[in-house]
C-alpha cells in the first residue's frame, strides 16, 4: 500500500500546479518521475520507468498516468477555474471527481505561497528555465515547506496557475517536491523529457460518459486520499 500511495501521490503533485498555457501553445509534454534521497529498494522500485503525460490546449490541460492497477487522469480548465480527476481501476471501472472554483479555493484558504526567483537557469527540452524556490506556509500551524522548481515563460503564464502555484510566473518543467511522509529527506522529482507541439482537440478534455461519481464510493475516496 505504501508503494501504491507514493505512486499515486506523484500525479497529485503535478496535477496541482498550473497547467495554464499560452493560447499559442498546443501539444504534449512527457515528465519522468524519480525518487531521490533514499536507498530503500522497495520505494525506488515503485518509481522505476514511471512517466506522466500532459496535453495542453490554450487554458485547458489533461494529465494521464498509467499503472498496472489503475490509470488516473486530471483535467484542468483554466478559463472556468475547475478541475476533475478520472480514475480507472482494473476490473472496477471508471470514477470521477470534479472540483469547482469555490471548492479548491476553500481547500487552500490556509495556504500562503511566496516565490524566490533565483538568477540560476537550466535548459530542459530546449527551453530556458529559471530556478524558483517556492515556500508554502500552513497558516494553521505556521509550518513551512520548500519546493524547487524550474519554470519557462515560453509555455506557461502567470494568469492562471491552478491551486498549487497560484500567481507563479511561468510553467514548471522540473519540480522537486519533498515527501518526508515516506522517507526523511526524500524528494519526488518530475522533469520534462519531451515537449511536442501538435494539434489537440477540445473533445479530449471532456469527462467520459461511463464514469461514476467517486463521491458515491467512500472506500475508494479513502484509498486515493480524495476529499
Amino acid at each position: 500500500m505504501k508503494k501504491f500511495t507514493l505512486l499515486f501521490l506523484s500525479i497529485l503533485l503535478i496535477a496541482t500546479y498550473s497547467l495554464q498555457a499560452q493560447k499559442s501553445f498546443s501539444g504534449d509534454i512527457r515528465f519522468q518521475i524519480k525518487l531521490e534521497g533514499t536507498d530503500d529498494p522497495n520505494l525506488l522500485s515503485s518509481m522505476e520507468s514511471k512517466f506522466i503525460d500532459i496535453s495542453i490546449l490554450g487554458n485547458k490541460s489533461k494529465i494521464v498516468q498509467k499503472d498496472e492497477m489503475y490509470s488516473a487522469t486530471v483535467i484542468w480548465d483554466g478559463d472556468k477555474e475547475t478541475y476533475a480527476m478520472v480514475i480507472e481501476i482494473t476490473g472496477m471501472g471508471k470514477y470521477f471527481k470534479k472540483w469547482n472554483t469555490e471548492a479548491w479555493k476553500d481547500k487552500n484558504k490556509f495556504k500562503e505561497l511566496s516565490y524566490n526567483y533565483v538568477n540560476e537557469y537550466k535548459t530542459i527540452c530546449d527551453y530556458k528555465c529559471q530556478k524558483v524556490v517556492v515556500t508554502t506556509t500552513n497558516l494553521e500551524d505556521d509550518s513551512t515547506t520548500e519546493t524547487i522548481i524550474y519554470v519557462t515563460k515560453e509555455i506557461g503564464t502567470a494568469k492562471l496557475n491552478g491551486d498549487k502555484y497560484i500567481g507563479l510566473e511561468g510553467f514548471p518543467l522540473l519540480q522537486m517536491e519533498p515527501v518526508a511522509q515516506f522517507c526523511d529527506g526524500c524528494f519526488i522529482v518530475l522533469e520534462a523529457v519531451k515537449v511536442t507541439s501538435k494539434k489537440i482537440k477540445d473533445v479530449d478534455f471532456l469527462l467520459p460518459d461511463d464514469a461514476k461519481n467517486i463521491d458515491d464510493s467512500p472506500e475508494l475516496k479513502e484509498m486515493f486520499g480524495i476529499e
